[in-house]
């Protein structure tokens, strides 16, 4: 027999079960609009991710011989550990105008095919431009480099591959990281401390937890917790170095900053004995975030402090952004969806034709 509490609590469960229904169907709905609108976020959940391995000389290095995956990105590693789908001839064949590009993520091309970082379109464009001429461009681009790192690279391979130029791929976080004086940059999470030498490393997770997998597939919740964070002021936002590094953008001064300029002009001095060293000429990118391109920041002062410590040590300095806002396309469209830092395809196009305005009288 029935108590008489029964009834109700049936028309309880029947509302909370209505209640659920109409979430679900919300929640839907609210989706649905969501994907209309807004861009897929990148997954950063693709297996396998790029595998590193420990240096003691410069924190880390690309594993050789790989193929894996940084966000939307599948990048393959050749035999000598650069970015490229084929082997990169050693020593030099008689003859060659080589290019080799240095820098961090931006350089290597996060998030983009091999074939479509700033490095493969340059070596394309410059083939098409001089279809008699034997040149390559080697991508030594790793994630998470400082100019310190990358003048340790190439240190270690300029005698083998013999560049007749180097590129440097400077971004504006550059300036930042060069204060943490090896320590790992909190921008690249790789502990790289007390390793052993070879030792595998990664920057995404081998094991991707359920959150990583599939929350980040709903637009609704990603563009919830991106706003969420910014709000208060976690992820990059909450950075200290992402504050000296919009400073800096913006052309203020503060010790740390002039502190900084100045570790970067120590490593352009010690890039420069290597280039009269290997007998290269050098050319720095001044590879900008979205905020220079879509022009939060005209005026910005990054280009011409990029000049006061590239231009003592004799190296020209390639200025891409206005190449990128004379692109007809929206400005946003030239970046990754929801990353200020890495260009998309189009995005590296762009860079990629700006390096070869500025470089094609040195290979004619």
């Amino acid at each position: 027999m029935n108590s008489p509490a029964s009834p109700a609590r049936g028309r309880f469960a029947r509302g909370l079960a209505a209640i659920g229904v109409a979430a679900l169907v919300a929640f839907g709905a609210c989706e649905v609009a969501a994907r209309m609108i807004f861009p897929a976020p990148p997954d950063r959940t693709r297996q396998p991710p790029v595998a590193y391995l420990y240096d003691p000389e410069v924190r880390y290095v690309l594993a050789p011989n790989q193929q894996g995956w940084i966000d939307d990105g599948l990048v393959t590693v050749n035999a000598q550990g650069f970015r490229s789908r084929t082997p990169t001839a050693l020593p030099k064949p008689d003859g060659r105008f080589r290019i080799v590009t240095l820098g961090d993520s931006v350089a290597i091309g996060m998030g983009v095919a091999d074939d479509e970082t700033f490095s493969a379109q340059t070596e394309r464009l410059l083939r098409q431009r001089f279809p008699g001429k034997d040149l390559d461009v080697v991508n030594l681009g790793i994630p998470g480099y400082d100019t310190r790192q990358e003048v340790g690279l190439l240190r270690r391979h300029a005698a083998q591959l013999k560049p007749d130029l180097v590129l440097v791929g400077f971004y504006t976080n550059d300036v930042p990281d060069v204060l943490e004086g090896g320590v790992t940059p909190t921008g690249t999470p790789i502990a790289a401390g007390q390793q052993r030498a070879g030792q595998v490393l990664h920057m995404d997770s081998t094991n991707p937890s359920f959150a990583d997998r599939y929350l980040r597939r709903s637009r609704i919740i990603f563009i919830a917790g991106r706003t969420f964070n910014r709000v208060r002021g976690a992820g990059e936002s909450g950075m200290a170095r992402l504050a000296i590094e919009m400073d800096m953008v913006q052309g203020k001064r503060s010790p740390e900053i002039d502190n900084a300029w100045s570790k970067i002009g120590t490593q352009f001095q010690a890039l420069q004995a290597l280039a009269k060293e290997h007998g290269f000429t050098c050319a720095i990118v001044a590879l900008p975030p979205r905020e220079l391109v879509t022009g939060q920041y005209p005026g910005s002062a990054y280009v011409s402090q990029l000049h006061a410590v590239a231009d003592p040590a004799g190296f020209s300095v390639i200025d891409p952004i206005p190449t990128m806002t004379a692109k007809r396309t929206d400005k946003d469209g030239l970046y990754i969806a929801y990353d200020r830092n890495h260009p998309d395809a189009q995005g590296h196009l762009a860079i990629a034709e700006a390096i070869v305005s500025q470089i094609q009288s040195q290979i004619r």
